[in-house]
């Protein structure tokens, strides 16, 4: 499944996925997109199920297409390319193949100049997880009641946070905020963060674009996962909330909880 509307799929005993994206109170247009494939056994059991949130770069020409293309390309590629059947090379060239998609599409179409994005990704097979990851969008983990950030921001205040430069208070407000270090559409190679681990019973990943923390503390967020739930009418909720507060940005969010881990 992919688009920006809101998306809800369950696999029984196995996955509880859940999607909203939002253009928000302010911006005329939604420049977010997600997606994700939840395959039949066969295919399952060989490739997993994979999942993404990209976002259109602010200032560029068709972000909503960057965006769209980004996440269409990867799960075509991943699911049905000629690639490795190497869990953790098919996934680097799927996200490299989408990532040239883009920048071609960039260079060689006028309305499409310059075009860049955001692309997080969360692959789940059995009892691991692989993510690929460009840009400012974030991937979270809420394991035993404590959240955490996988992957790193691609940013001018990330990389200032990161240094001891400025707190996450300061980074919040910032003037250089949106600024990218690093986007999809950039080149025409593209090498991303790579991330692996295991899963646990009872995990709750999240992956969401950054206009989710433009009016919400990651603390808070959580506590709203915790207390009221992660599907689609609570996933609303929180869009509302966030509009609320100024809604200045497009809002994606994309949770997966993994009920059971399979065999």
């Amino acid at each position: 499944m992919a688009g920006t509307a809101p998306g809800t799929k369950d696999r029984p005993d196995s996955l509880q996925v859940c999607a909203l994206s939002d253009k928000g109170s302010v911006r005329s247009n939604n420049e977010d997109y997600f997606g994700f494939y939840l395959p039949d056994d066969n295919v399952l059991n060989q490739l997993g199920s994979l999942f993404a949130v990209s976002d259109g770069v602010g200032g560029n020409s068709a972000g909503e297409v960057a965006s769209a293309e980004a996440v269409n390309v990867l799960l075509q590629e991943y699911y049905f390319g000629d690639l490795s059947k190497k869990i953790p090379d098919r996934l680097k060239s799927a996200f490299g193949n989408a990532a040239l998609h883009v920048y071609d599409l960039g260079m060689t179409h006028r309305s499409t100049h310059n075009m860049k994005c955001t692309l997080s990704t969360l692959l789940l097979t059995k009892n691991r997880f692989f993510i690929t990851h460009v840009g400012d969008s974030k991937i979270m983990l809420l394991r035993d009641g404590d959240m955490i950030q996988l992957t790193k921001d691609h940013s001018l205040v990330g990389k200032m946070m990161r240094l001891g430069l400025i707190s996450p208070e300061e980074a919040s407000v910032h003037p250089n905020k949106n600024i990218l270090l690093k986007s999809v559409g950039e080149g025409p190679l593209l090498v991303p963060d790579f991330y692996s681990g295991y899963t646990k019973q009872g995990d709750l990943f999240c992956l969401i674009t950054d206009g989710i923390l433009e009016h919400a503390r990651p603390e808070e967020l959580k506590s709203f996962l915790l207390e009221r739930g992660y599907t689609e009418k609570e996933l609303a909720e929180l869009v509302a909330e966030l509009n609320k507060r100024g809604g200045y940005d497009n809002m994606t969010i994309l949770t997966v909880k993994i009920n059971e881990i399979p065999q």
